[in-house]
């Protein structure tokens, strides 16, 4: 890679820190070759630098290069300071995580270190890829800039929900076993998943192929109306009685390609030799199966509905529209991601709401069509901030 294809592969990663709700200040750092890394440089807001700020830097000087140059698992090095994250990080020592998609990166604690010297981070990032420093904010690297802006956001996300879960009576932490189990599974199978470059070809007729490619452009609304990151999250349409096309999984959404889209069998879920669907398809195909009417699925990670899935609280949609639209946000039962507990239990929960929150996990929301499932999606985390007065202030 040269030094104009690293540009190029940040600005579009710095594109994830549209500032919708609130500022991310910090840098963002991407090895070039084994010699030079590039640097937006100084602590700016990530959502305004531009590739006029980019520096090439030495890896053999400087603390950063010596990230770089000890772990060659990392390509890129993301700082990101935050009112949340600065404040969390000076409460304590390490913070126990609440949140699935945290825990999959750090296991059950996320280690905040006291400063940003090369010695603390590489401790720091010891069996995680993310962490907090003291007094500044967040941490996140990864081997590409897309998975960096990722994990930062997770653990903005995290933050948030200490600091704001106090109104809800507090988070509750994973089980230390589950969040290590969790981050083992992530680093042996989830990213591993979908690595090929390409599938065989599965024959679609010209209906189908648009609604694959509906299905990606709502999979990047979702990221670009902050709902989920990276590749986090899940969509889903009814194709017909007996199939449903899924998002696949640990593929970031703007990286999915039509074929990449698993066509999948209700009944028994069978798929072939597609991609290796998303992780909830067990979930989804329950839902159709369960509620006739449910032609489109979205499952969320936002920031405001992870509070409540911290802390394992629902919430009412206080009357109006929405309320008639789909009931009350309930909480579910807690099982493991995949699983055909979790499965059950979102269907028991959803008997008389189109909306569940899951615990430690996020939201899940069915309806007519994936436009009106978004739309009720960015509505319902809306109401969930201002319940929360998450933007008082700011």
């Amino acid at each position: 890679m040269d030094r104009d294809q690293a540009a190029t592969m940040m600005t579009k990663a710095l594109k994830g820190f549209h500032g919708r709700f609130k500022r991310m200040y910090g840098q963002l750092c991407v090895r070039v070759d084994a010699n030079t890394f590039l640097s937006t440089g100084g602590n700016n807001i990530l959502a305004e630098i531009t590739e006029d700020s980019y520096e090439v830097c030495d890896i053999n000087s400087g603390d950063l290069g010596e990230i770089f140059a000890k772990r060659s698992d990392i390509n890129a090095i993301l700082f990101g300071c935050s009112t949340d994250t600065v404040a969390v990080s000076e409460k304590a020592d390490v913070l126990p995580v609440t949140l699935e998609d945290l825990a999959r990166l750090t296991g059950s604690e996320l280690k905040v270190i006291p400063d940003a010297s090369a010695a603390s981070i590489l401790s720091g990032l010891k069996d995680s890829s993310v962490c907090l420093i003291k007094g500044t904010g967040a941490l996140a690297v990864g081997t590409n800039c897309r998975k960096a802006v990722a994990g930062a956001h997770i653990v903005e996300k995290a933050c948030e929900a200490e600091m704001h879960g106090e109104v809800l009576g507090g988070t509750v932490p994973i089980e230390k076993a589950l969040a290590e189990n969790l981050r083992k599974d992530f680093i042996s199978d989830y990213i591993n998943r979908n690595e090929e470059s390409s599938v065989e070809y599965v024959e679609y007729d010209e209906a189908e192929f648009a609604v694959r490619s509906s299905l990606i452009d709502y999979g990047k609304e979702l990221v670009k109306r902050d709902l989920s990151y990276g590749s986090w999250g899940n969509l889903s349409i009814r194709l017909n009685d007996d199939e449903m096309l899924i998002t696949p999984s640990s593929m970031d959404y703007f990286d999915i390609r039509i074929e990449d889209i698993v066509k999948v069998n209700i009944h028994s879920l069978d798929f072939g030799k597609q991609r290796m669907p998303s992780t909830e398809v067990k979930m989804h195909a329950a839902v159709y199966k369960a509620f006739p009417d449910c032609k489109a699925m979205i499952q969320t990670r936002s920031n405001a509905i992870s509070v409540f899935a911290a802390c394992q609280a629902g919430f009412a949609l206080g009357g109006g529209e929405l309320q008639e639209l789909i009931g009350d946000v309930k909480i579910t039962d807690y099982a493991l991601p995949g699983s055909e507990e979790l499965a059950e239990t979102v269907v028991s929960t959803l008997k008389d709401t189109h909306a569940c929150i899951i615990p430690h996990h996020g939201a899940v929301f069915y309806g007519p069509s994936l436009d009106v499932v978004l739309a009720v999606a960015e509505a319902v985390e809306m109401r969930a901030r201002n319940l929360l007065s998450f933007d008082s202030g700011l």
